[in-house]
């Protein structure tokens, strides 16, 4: 049996992650929705408030998952693995950002390409291990642990696919290709707001749920 994790504490995390992951959702949809409406606002304070308000409400939501609200609230038992791996997902948009003002985007272009590609590697990469840690750590039970790594995989299949629809028809893509492609493109941006809002409720659900948290968790067969 693992050691029950403490069932006020992680009330707590999952209740104040689930609205933290519910807020960046809305905040980036918000944001997407300013920026379609009126491209002259691409550079405005407001969506760069919008923007930041976002990323920090995700981060903040990744890193109470980790650590957990009280000592023993961590979805994740506060693996070293698990938090380091959050700590990278949490962090990088800061450290992306604080690239950007000490080396602005114009001054390298090359650098910058291959530094997204870099970029998405190492989240994605860093967010393998943190939801595969989740269902390990075997705090969320059945399976409401697999949850996030279902939510990552749906958020990133698209992301990859319109990736390869690009390079497979690059250089000259036709209007059909164009089509597939924006199509592909708007599943993936649809996914980004649902699966946070979707995650973000079913941790809440559990937050409520007397029985689903703070119970033992059985990993190996009893002895006989």
């Amino acid at each position: 049996m693992t050691d029950a994790p403490s069932a006020p504490a992680l009330r707590r995390t999952l209740l104040v992650g689930g609205v933290l992951l519910i807020v960046s959702a809305v905040l980036t949809f918000a944001q997407s929705s300013l920026l379609f409406a009126q491209t002259s606002m691409l550079f405005s304070p407001v969506s760069g408030v919008l923007f930041w308000a976002a990323v920090l409400a995700f981060s903040a939501a990744v890193l109470v998952f980790a650590f957990g609200i009280g000592r023993d609230g961590s979805v994740v038992r506060r693996r070293p693995l698990a938090v380091t791996a959050a700590v990278i997902v949490a962090a990088w948009p800061l450290i992306d950002r604080i690239l950007s003002w000490i080396m602005p985007y114009e001054s390298a272009p090359d650098f910058y390409r291959a530094w997204a590609y870099l970029t998405w590697a190492v989240t994605l990469a860093a967010s393998i291990v943190f939801v595969v840690q989740i269902a390990r750590a075997g705090v969320l039970r059945g399976r409401e642990r697999w949850m996030p790594l279902w939510g990552l995989a749906l958020v990133v299949t698209p992301q990859v696919l319109t990736q390869l629809l690009y390079v497979a028809v690059s250089p000259a893509p036709s209007t059909d290709d164009g089509e597939w492609i924006a199509l592909v493109w708007g599943l993936g941006q649809l996914l980004s707001f649902a699966v946070p809002v979707a995650l973000g409720i079913l941790a809440i659900i559990i937050a409520n749920r007397p029985a689903s948290v703070g119970e033992p968790v059985q990993v190996y067969p009893p002895a006989a």
